[in-house]
């Protein structure tokens, strides 16, 4: 039965911000609780590992996963992307100025779905890292696609502003249900306050009840019909 927690991450609802997980492992940064690490594996059932890019707690912001790989912007360190290599993860780095990939990509294990404004010479190593098709599009008429959505193998979340339009194109690209939602007491930026794998999700101290049952009945129910 999946599970989703209410954590805090250094006091914030932001978790998302500095939490990045696939279905086997799940990164958080140096310096937070072992408490932290406890409440992934018990929501995620994942390994924890701690991490940094570009020295930054943020890791939120500056990486994608899914079960095939791992995608890091240009400014993470060789010592950090050989920690990642030493695990056995397909590493792919984008050389792009927006440095905030994971604002820029939503993925699971059957597509990507990446803003306009990433280059396009980095689409490629998007589709070969991770092993999926890659479609190109915006959601609510904005490029931060990463933000705006979390996904699994089983369905995807996305902000409210999300148009009947944007809900079919999303089941379309990644292959399962799609449905709005919010998180921390109505925040649309969905990626900034959750970290979800096919297991469990982890949220936002101040998720309420309702918005917890809203992500467990998407990302949690079922495929799609």
């Amino acid at each position: 039965m999946a599970e989703v927690v209410p954590i805090k991450v250094f006091g914030s609802s932001s978790i998302g911000v500095y939490i990045v997980a696939n279905n086997s492992t799940a990164f958080v940064p140096p310096d937070v609780p072992e408490k932290i690490d406890d409440e992934v594996r018990s929501a995620l059932g994942d390994v924890v590992v701690r991490a940094t890019v570009a020295k930054s707690p943020l890791l939120g912001i500056f990486m994608v996963m899914n079960d095939n790989g791992v995608l890091v912007p240009g400014i993470t360190l060789e010592e950090e992307i050989g920690v990642l290599r030493g695990l056995g993860l397909n590493v792919g780095v984008l050389h792009t100025k927006y440095t905030a990939i994971a604002n820029l990509i939503v993925a699971n294990n059957k597509a990507a779905i990446v803003s306009p404004i990433l280059e396009p010479e980095n689409r490629r190593i998007v589709a070969d890292v991770l092993g999926v098709e890659v479609f190109v599009d915006s959601l609510t008429s904005s490029p931060l696609v990463g933000s705006l959505a979390v996904a699994n193998s089983r369905g995807v979340l996305v902000a409210p502003d999300a148009t009947d339009s944007d809900l079919k194109k999303l089941e379309k690209y990644l292959g399962v249900r799609a449905d709005v939602g919010t998180v921390n007491r109505g925040r649309s930026f969905l990626r900034g306050g959750m970290v979800a794998n096919d297991r469990g999700a982890l949220v936002g101290w101040e998720t309420t009840g309702a918005e917890i049952m809203r992500i467990m009945s998407t990302l949690f129910k079922g495929e799609k019909p």
